[in-house]
């Protein structure tokens, strides 16, 4: 809950009051679009802050930065896979789990160990720390 108010503050700032004056009185905001008809829809909240956000990430590819733009979808993207893990309780942690051995196992890189289940306890201490 707390993260989707830091999430709406941060773009209501961005939108509506975070920006630079021109000489001619214009204030330019950080983000385009409409905060007030684009933040009541999910979509509205995908296509006008977080891809509106993409740009530079996207631009990056093409220039000396592209390692970094790399490394930060890559960590965006362990981050949202991790997440699934969490959100999702004990029984896909057991099944990360159970894969990560099963495919060890199979290619007899640690034959020897074989997986159990996760209690109630042990899922939540992972989530916990994850």
């Amino acid at each position: 809950c707390i993260s989707v108010v830091i999430f709406h503050f941060s773009w209501k700032m961005q939108s509506d009051v975070w920006g630079t004056v021109s000489p001619d009185g214009a204030v330019s905001h950080i983000v385009g679009g409409n905060f007030a008809q684009s933040a009541i829809t999910i979509n509205g909240w995908l296509r006008d802050f977080l891809w509106s956000q993409a740009s530079q990430v996207i631009q990056s590819y093409g220039s000396a930065l592209s390692a970094y733009g790399l490394i930060f979808l890559g960590a965006h993207w362990l981050w949202a896979f991790s997440l699934m893990f969490l959100f999702s309780g004990r029984g896909y942690w057991q099944e990360l789990i159970e894969s990560i051995l099963w495919a060890h196992n199979k290619l007899n890189f640690a034959p020897a160990i074989q997986p159990r289940a996760l209690s109630i306890t042990q899922g939540r201490a992972v989530g916990l720390a994850q």
